[in-house]
């Protein structure tokens, strides 16, 4: 073991050495901080408004910081933030998915520019399978949120907003290579011409991984194209495609090495947005086609391959209204009423379950009012009712308040219903007498109450959050086999879920930035008191950046991880933590152009926790990597 630690420093050290002149570093001092916090949010209240303000706990990553990380993967990039735990199984296509505050995966919300997502027939989607290549930021709900975002955010959710309108015109290319044979090529342009805007961006990646029949073969490619109609009009075409083979290598402990899946995704999405002084409008439409193929030609009584079919079409509209006065006996009171709908229709062809479909419609108002006499205080109230064709009708109400009790601290508290219904394959997978679905499934229920509070210092380099929430779960839904032995899902009762969160992060100079969460969950099927999942998790970051040199070449060294403990199950504890640098190297031309060198180790020390039981995750791998503008 002192061996291995010993041999991947001195690794360190030596990569280090070549990439960082050490008295360069010390020496030059930028003139301002290069990754100032992002105080302004959307998924709170579907419109910008300051961190500090929000009724909600939400956490931001910004572009730079998933530069600096290096992460693949949506999973990879937000797997230490606070509340969140990723459930992985391990080899490189494993599904990837994520829980937040103790839901189980199909009930966060994932959302691609306000998409959803999640798919319908499982009701979740891989994060592995969502590449840091296309992401500007991301925003982090904790909490429930159907009251603004309907089914399946009873845990929270999760908005990536793509790149594009970046401005400029040059192509981008970077070639790595690493551990298991792994191979990334990547090519992405962007270019303006008078009021259009094009980005595209697309990559390849293969890796053999580290156990049998674990190799992993995909391709990920997104164009988006920015038309600017007036000066307060954009129209947004974004397509995104990717295709991923993979060999599918079963737990540990009953291997699967004939086992493989394809998976094939084309998603057309159409944004129209009008931003005035005193309103914003937001009109959306998309198609997204999906196709699942398995095939494992080891399995008993194998009977051929598997293909599953989804396919949704939806349409969207948000508007909000500044500075409304509903008559507040004529006092300078301010209103902000946002209001939309949506319609959405899911289809399904399966060679197991069949032909499925189902309509869904939805419309949603909330007002944020903050009195002139309290000037300090804002007061959130909304609801949302969603007509499942399947299910009927659900009312989700959500009400709450934000105080600033200084400029720099604010106190937030709410309240809400959220709920998730069931999916095609809970309700419809096809008995053989081991496992079978439950049409007769009711959707899960949840009330969910939050305090915290939230400070944010005037320079904007100083955050730190307090959270105290807890949620109460019915009509939980939950597979276990029934009197006759079979596996099928049914609502088996009810749970709760008690925590707090502490989070801080800090830019402690020009070079330094850290953060630092934990989060503590007490989470208990009420009926069997069983726990259902871990008690605390620890999240860690830190990251350098500087200029070096007469040309400014950029340096930048990150280390992240997280401890996760007091597992359910007897699972054991464990701890995950990668480092990362890249150094930019100018070639000296008239351009002034620069080539940029990375280096990344994952799983730095090593470990091989089961995220999912039976699925250790994969060893220490290393990665370098070249890239440049042209």
């Amino acid at each position: 073991m002192h061996k291995k630690v010993h041999s991947v420093f001195t690794l360190c050290v030596v990569v280090f050495s070549m990439f960082f002149n050490v008295s360069g570093v010390w020496a030059t001092q930028p003139e301002e901080l290069i990754f100032p916090m992002e105080e302004i949010i959307v998924i709170a209240s579907k419109y910008p408004e300051e961190l500090i303000d929000s009724l909600a706990s939400v956490e931001t990553i910004s572009r730079e910081e998933i530069t600096i990380s290096q992460a693949e993967n949506l999973a990879e990039v937000i797997r230490n933030v606070s509340g969140l735990e990723i459930a992985d199984y391990g080899y490189p296509g494993g599904i990837k998915t994520a829980s937040i505050r103790g839901s189980s995966p199909e009930q966060v919300l994932i959302m691609i520019d306000g998409q959803v997502v999640n798919n319908p027939q499982s009701g979740k989607i891989d994060l592995g399978q969502i590449p840091t290549d296309i992401i500007e930021k991301i925003e982090i709900y904790r909490g429930p949120a159907s009251a603004l975002y309907g089914a399946n955010a009873l845990g929270g959710v999760i908005n990536i907003i793509t790149r594009g309108r970046e401005g400029g015109s040059h192509w981008s290319g970077a070639i790595y290579g690493g551990s298991y044979n792994t191979q990334k090529y990547q090519l992405s342009y962007q270019n303006q011409n008078d009021d259009t805007q094009y980005f595209l961006t697309g990559h390849y990646y293969k890796t053999d991984g580290e156990r049998e029949n674990s190799q992993l073969d995909k391709i990920n490619f997104m164009s988006k194209i920015s038309r600017k109609l007036d000066q307060q009009t954009n129209l947004d075409l974004t397509i995104r495609y990717y295709d991923q083979q993979q060999g599918l290598p079963g737990p540990s402990d009953h291997p699967t090495p004939n086992a493989e899946q394809e998976d094939r995704d084309f998603n057309v999405n159409l944004k129209w947005q009008k931003q005035e002084e005193d309103r914003d409008i937001n009109l959306m439409i998309w198609h997204d086609t999906n196709r699942r193929y398995y095939d494992n030609p080891g399995e008993w009584e194998h009977t051929g391959p598997s293909t599953h079919k989804t396919y949704t079409m939806g349409l969207s509209f948000d508007y909000t209204q500044y500075d409304l006065s509903f008559n507040d006996e004529g006092t300078e009171s301010g209103h902000i009423l946002t209001w939309g709908a949506e319609i959405k229709h899911n289809r399904l062809d399966s060679s197991e379950i069949g032909y499925r479909q189902d309509l869904n419609g939805a419309a949603f108002i909330q007002d944020s009012w903050q009195p002139a006499e309290l000037e300090n205080l804002k007061v959130t109230a909304g609801v949302r009712y969603d007509y499942n064709q399947i299910f009927g009708g659900q009312l989700n109400p959500r009400v709450g308040f934000t105080y600033r009790l200084q400029d720099e601290l604010s106190f937030h508290a709410s309240m809400g219903q959220a709920y998730r219904a069931p999916t095609y394959d809970d309700l419809y997978w096809p008995e053989d007498g081991y496992v079978g679905g439950n049409p007769d499934l009711l959707p899960e229920t949840a009330w969910a109450h939050e305090a915290g509070l939230r400070f944010i210092n005037d320079k904007g380099d100083t955050q730190a959050e307090l959270n105290v929430f807890q949620n109460n779960v019915s009509q939980l839904i939950n597979w276990a086999p029934d009197s006759e032995g079979v596996w099928r899902p049914s609502n088996i009762g009810s749970a709760q879920i008690n925590g707090v969160e502490v989070l801080l992060k800090k830019e402690f100079n020009q070079h330094f930035r850290g953060n630092l969460n934990y989060t503590y969950l007490d989470a208990k099927d009420l009926d069997t008191n069983n726990q259902l999942k871990p008690n605390h998790k620890w999240g860690l970051g830190l990251s350098y950046t500087d200029q070096i040199g007469d040309d400014q070449d950029n340096f930048t060294a990150g280390l992240n991880g997280y401890i996760v403990a007091g597992r359910p199950d007897g699972l054991e504890n464990y701890y995950i933590v990668d480092a990362n640098i890249t150094r930019d190297f100018t070639l000296g031309n008239e351009n002034d152009q620069k080539i940029k060198l990375s280096f990344s180790i994952k799983n730095l020390f090593d470990q091989r926790p089961e995220l999912v039981s039976g699925y250790p995750i994969q060893g220490r791998t290393f990665m370098l990597g070249i890239s440049t503008n042209f």
